[in-house]
């Protein structure tokens, strides 16, 4: 009789746990979305760090979280940051390769570093996905050699603060 009972017991404890594990993934998962739609609030040249930091929030929680690792993507293009632009567009067509809009992205920053034939590749994987695609930067890209390294986007100077300081 108290063999049943450990038993019992045991399943209970087993039941909660579970049922405890449970509510915690989706309570964390309901927190990374909150990270998720706080960086979007912040996505703007200005606030670009608060984004960053908001969507690392979501990643942390959820590193499967495709999308803020696009959005994260977008925010260090922002601040032209391309080397880790990069790198968070490509991680977010890993986790989904059907994402377009992240081999859009991708497209313009390989357009900025002047990597032509990749950035074509992109933009036409991008409309194949159902992308609508800005047609100036597809015809900029289009019209492209892709055997000489030529940036369609020249690159910015020195943010404003240092252009002025360089004049004194």
């Amino acid at each position: 009789m108290s063999t049943i009972k450990i038993d019992k017991l045991i399943c209970v404890v087993i039941c909660l746990v579970l049922s405890i594990s449970v509510v915690k993934s989706y309570g964390a998962q309901g927190k990374a979305e909150e990270f998720f739609e706080q960086g979007k609030k912040y996505t703007s040249v200005d606030t670009a760090d608060k984004a960053i930091a908001a969507y690392t929030k979501a990643i942390k929680i959820n590193p499967k979280l495709g999308k803020a690792y696009n959005n994260r993507g977008v925010a260090y293009m922002m601040k032209k940051q391309y080397d880790q632009a990069l790198a968070d567009f490509n991680k977010a067509i890993k986790l989904d390769p059907k994402n377009g809009k992240a081999y859009n992205n991708r497209a313009i920053v390989y357009a900025y570093l002047g990597e032509n034939l990749k950035a074509n590749q992109d933009i036409n994987k991008a409309k194949s996905l159902g992308i609508a695609v800005d047609p100036n930067l597809l015809k900029n890209i289009e019209a492209l050699p892709t055997d000489i390294p030529e940036p369609i986007f020249h690159k910015p100077g020195p943010p404003a603060d240092k252009a002025s300081k360089q004049k004194k």
